[in-house]
């Protein structure tokens, strides 16, 4: 049986790696850079200074590799890519397992976590094999269209084409609600609903945020409390947006006028529309559903206690 050898990657290594990693991903979103299309140089020199990674290779020839980054305050195997054949693959895996066990409980880590797309068969075959359990998906959806009638943050249905003004200035949302264009002001009513609605936030990335071009920023209020918000930006050739939603307001068609926005923003710009949002979130799903968003690639997480 061949024996796996890990080291970790050298600049050097940098084309191999894009490489290896287009012909698994074959461009889209990836998790591991939070960019879509395909992979660059830039991409694997950033995770080389920012974290762990690792080639795995097999008498000498590079036959896979393995990021570790963090989820919060875990560890996660953000990556685990080995490309061989499936007879190859199964000899392999306990190396593969054995190695990254090693690796966390070496971190003091009381739980091994891993990620990896729905068609990545070496970690479907890890989880399945070693008693890993389901912990949450990422959801990758592509697309969309408001819903048939659902108000924009003008409060009409919205129009279609290029043509649109995407510079419009916002006005009523559903009834009872006021969505507007953020200003700098706003950083920490939007960092706060950030945290409640989505997850925490750094202040350095929002602050970023009204520097940086083809970004849209909008707050939705009620009697001037902010209770949602949409960042919407054009990245790498693709529009990327985000909606967060207080929950006692969810359910009024405000996720939908703040999407639709976002929706109007990027068709403008001829650019496709992109979000990411939990698996076991029901509102976000039903939010994809409701704009006729399509599903286009799913990260599947799992761990187990070390």
């Amino acid at each position: 049986m061949a024996k796996l050898t890990f080291r970790t990657s050298e600049p050097g290594d940098v084309d191999t790696l894009v490489a290896l990693y287009d012909r698994h991903y074959e461009g889209g979103y990836s998790a591991c850079f939070d960019r879509y299309g395909p992979a660059t140089p830039r991409d694997f020199w950033w995770v080389q200074s920012e974290k762990s990674l690792t080639l795995v290779e097999v008498n000498r020839k590079v036959v896979g590799l393995i990021v570790i980054g963090r989820s919060g305050r875990r560890l996660l195997a953000e990556e685990v890519i080995l490309d061989v054949d499936r007879g190859e693959r199964d000899d392999l895996l306990p190396q593969l397992h054995e190695w990254l066990t090693r690796r966390f409980q070496q971190a003091r880590q009381e739980v091994l976590s891993i990620r990896g797309a729905e068609t990545n068969a070496v970690v479907l075959a890890m989880a399945r094999t070693f008693g890993f359990v389901f912990a949450d998906a990422l959801v990758v959806a592509v697309g969309g269209r408001p819903a048939a009638g659902a108000p924009t943050a003008t409060g009409r249905p919205p129009a279609g084409g290029p043509a649109h003004d995407e510079d419009r200035s916002p006005g009523e949302g559903p009834r009872g609600y006021r969505i507007r264009r953020a200003r700098p002001s706003d950083e920490q009513a939007l960092s706060q609903l950030h945290e409640e609605t989505v997850g925490p936030v750094r202040a350095s990335d929002l602050k970023a945020l009204w520097t940086l071009p083809d970004v849209r920023i909008l707050l939705a209020e009620r009697d001037t409390f902010p209770v949602g918000f949409l960042i919407a930006q054009v990245r790498d050739g693709a529009g990327r947006w985000l909606v967060g939603v207080r929950q006692t307001h969810r359910g009024k068609g405000l996720g939908r006028a703040l999407a639709a926005e976002a929706l109007q923003f990027f068709r403008a710009r001829r650019v496709p529309a992109v979000t990411t949002y939990w698996g076991t979130d029901s509102g976000a799903i039903r939010l994809a559903r409701a704009i006729g968003a399509k599903t286009e690639r799913v990260f599947l997480y799992f761990q187990r206690p070390l």
